[in-house]
Parts: structure tokens; C-alpha cells; sequence
């Protein structure tokens, strides 16, 4: 009778570790540029030279209907020219909206700025497209 009770809960175990291995590393959806945040809250934008207050001061609003002020940003690629750049996001709102203000102090000008950022703002709801932010 023992035996036959250890032979079912090790079978509920090993039944349980099966079901639950493939939640946990499960594909929570994908993140479209202009979509809602996924479950981790990250976005990707893009900036370029439109997005420049002067020539190596890279300033761009991207809308995200929150205010918090814990942010993270990071390069995902460039055209070059971001060593020895310094990245800095804060919370903002432009007209009404919230959102995220991303600074980038570039360390040279350059002619074709190209720069792919993931970027998160807790509690955003998505993130929109950049524009140039002008503010203090």
C-alpha cells in the first residue's frame, strides 16, 4: 500500500514539473514598435538626426501615459559614435501626455545619427513614436 502511494505522488510530481517548466519559459508575445508594452514592460524606439537640440545633444519625448520616474534605456545599434556617450531618461509630460525623455550627450556630432534604443518606464501602457523635445 506504501509503496503504491510513493509510485502516485511521485507520479504527480514529475506530471506537475512537466506542466509548469513550459509556463514559466513561455513566449509572452511579441513587442510591435508602436504597440503596447509586453509584459516586461520594455519598448524599442528609434532616433535620428530630426531628434537633435543641437549637433551631439540628442533630446526626443516618446509617449507612454505614465509618470514614472524609473526608466532604464539602452543602445541596441547606431551608425557609430556612442562611445563615450552618456544616456539619461526622466519622465516628462508634453501637452498632457506622459512619457518618457530620452537624452543622449553624444561625445562627437555626427553627420547620419542613426541610434535603436530599447527603452522602459514602469507602469507604461506603450510606447509611441519619438519626437523632438524642446522643454527644459
Amino acid at each position: 500500500m506504501l509503496g503504491r502511494v510513493r509510485r502516485w505522488g511521485i507520479a504527480i510530481i514529475i506530471v506537475s514539473a512537466i506542466a509548469v517548466v513550459p509556463l514559466a519559459y513561455a513566449n509572452h508575445g511579441v513587442l510591435s514598435e508602436d504597440g503596447p508594452a509586453a509584459q516586461i514592460g520594455a519598448g524599442f524606439v528609434r532616433v535620428n538626426e530630426t531628434h537633435l537640440l543641437t549637433p551631439s545633444l540628442v533630446r526626443a519625448f516618446v509617449p507612454t501615459g505614465s509618470k514614472s520616474h524609473r526608466c532604464l534605456i539602452t543602445y541596441s545599434e547606431s551608425t557609430g559614435g556612442t562611445d563615450g556617450s552618456t544616456l539619461y531618461c526622466g519622465a516628462r509630460t508634453v501637452n498632457g501626455v506622459d512619457g518618457l525623455l530620452i537624452t543622449i550627450s553624444l561625445r562627437e556630432e555626427l553627420a547620419d545619427l542613426f541610434l535603436s534604443l530599447t527603452i522602459y518606464q514602469q507602469f507604461a501602457k506603450g510606447y509611441g513614436s519619438p519626437v523632438l523635445y524642446i522643454g527644459d
